[in-house]
């Protein structure tokens, strides 16, 4: 049946967005473990519960359903777990795998695999305290040296006094415990013999025999189920058309769509992803007036000035030699071809700059930036970063570069109103609420 979207409905719309939760404005740091104890000088109180302030409205909900549906976009590839490559994978991983704390889209610090947690030395040492009866998926214990086993960064270690202890020590004082605790990079995982899932520690698993193309069932030991359908269709219309509980959409033609449904609650989330234009030419580019946010599908606003990547030096990462563009007679805008908005973005570019607008598969397109021999790329980023040191490792080049700010976007959850609560993330995932 032919459908038409609804241009007449943009006033509907307006008005679902207006209660928007708080969540769509996160700031940009942990403010404690929940603002209490936790984050106190060494009494090693659990944080407080998480409030509502993180929460989907989405109406009353008096119990949570055994079956919950969520509706993907894109392709989710387990072999990619725990580390999402779209927001497809980030919302499917995000119910599977947990780090040792959550930080939610306030800012505030959450436990996951990590109960309790207290500071010392003046902020310089966090002891992490694993809940009791952390397990893995096939039951056998977690232990704080899965947690730590090859993990670190820049200005911190991570280490393992016993097995239901993880110590975090940095080279400067903290006052609160670090965002990048949350980071899907600690996610807990252990290879699977005869899956291409991970095993995991979250409530929910997943294995080969309960995926196939089309979805991803994943159960609890209680029976509760969540099934991940792809609209294999390509028009995500028949996924809310088939009464699925979730949706996370950055089109706004879909968002527009779903607000005419009586059902269905719109929900903004929070600002999370800033697209860049990186080239190797020193003068770098301006594109201020270009309208860039009228030129994407996707909800967008002109990039609000955040450049964590601006200063990366006290990372360590030594940049390579200049980058000598090919010799073409063309200059040419690389892109990620699984990103619409990146694709718009470039063609957009390419436009106001005579260049070619051209797509790669997502490997090729990181290759193609790790050696700088083109014009320009589009790029996108986290907008608040866990860690960005490492956010700058895995998705900047090492070469000289100059990177203009060109938009920031953000996801919309379309909710089924009165079958489950949602919480969302400081980085704008969505998790089934306790």
């Amino acid at each position: 049946m032919y459908r038409s979207f609804m241009p007449a409905q943009h006033l509907t719309l307006l008005t679902v967005l207006a209660f928007v939760a708080a969540c769509a404005h996160p700031r940009g740091t942990a403010t404690g473990a929940g603002g209490a104890g936790g984050a106190g000088g060494g009494g090693g109180a659990a944080p407080q519960a998480a409030d509502e302030s993180c929460l989907l409205s989405t109406g009353t909900v008096s119990g949570r359903a055994p079956t919950i549906t969520i509706g993907l976009t894109d392709a989710v590839d387990p072999r990619h777990a725990p580390i999402a490559r779209n927001d497809a994978e980030r919302i499917v991983f995000g119910q599977l795998y947990e780090t040792p704390v959550r930080i939610d889209c306030d800012g505030h610090v959450r436990p996951e695999l990590a109960a309790q947690w207290e500071k010392s030395d003046g902020g310089r040492r966090w002891t992490f305290h694993l809940r009791d009866g952390a397990q893995f998926w096939d039951g056998a214990p977690v232990s704080a040296q899965d947690v730590v086993f090859g993990k670190g960064g820049v200005g911190y270690t991570l280490g393992a006094p016993d097995s239901r202890t993880v110590a975090l020590t940095f080279t400067k004082d903290k006052d609160d415990v670090p965002p990048f605790m949350g980071d899907p990079n600690l996610a807990v995982t252990k290879p699977a013999p005869d899956s291409s899932w991970p095993i995991g520690t979250g409530a929910y698993w997943a294995t080969s025999a309960t995926t196939t193309a089309q979805e991803v069932r994943a159960h609890t030991t209680h029976g509760d189920t969540l099934v991940f359908k792809l609209a294999t269709s390509g028009d995500a219309r028949d996924l809310i058309d088939a009464g699925v509980d979730l949706l996370v959409t950055r089109d706004r033609a879909l968002r527009d769509y779903a607000a005419t449904l009586q059902n269905r609650a719109v929900v903004a989330l929070p600002w999370d992803r800033t697209y860049v234009f990186v080239t190797a030419e020193g003068s770098g580019a301006r594109f201020d007036e270009a309208g860039l946010e009228q030129a994407v599908r996707a909800d967008a606003r002109r990039a609000d000035g955040s450049t964590w990547w601006g200063d990366l030096r006290a990372c360590g990462t030594a940049a390579g030699p200049p980058s000598t563009p090919a010799a073409t007679t063309q200059r040419r805008i690389l892109y990620a071809r699984a990103d619409p908005t990146a694709r718009e973005l470039a063609g957009r570019l390419a436009a106001l700059t005579h260049a070619v607008a051209a797509g790669r598969a997502p490997d090729d397109f990181a290759a193609a930036l790790t050696t700088g021999k083109e014009w320009g790329y589009v790029v996108a980023l986290p907008r608040v970063p866990a860690d960005p040191c490492r956010a700058g490792n895995d998705f900047l080049p090492v070469w000289p570069a100059s990177i203009t700010a060109l938009v920031d976007t953000r996801p919309t959850a379309i909710v089924r109103r009165g079958v489950a609560r949602w919480s969302v993330d400081l980085d704008g995932t969505v998790h089934l609420a306790p």
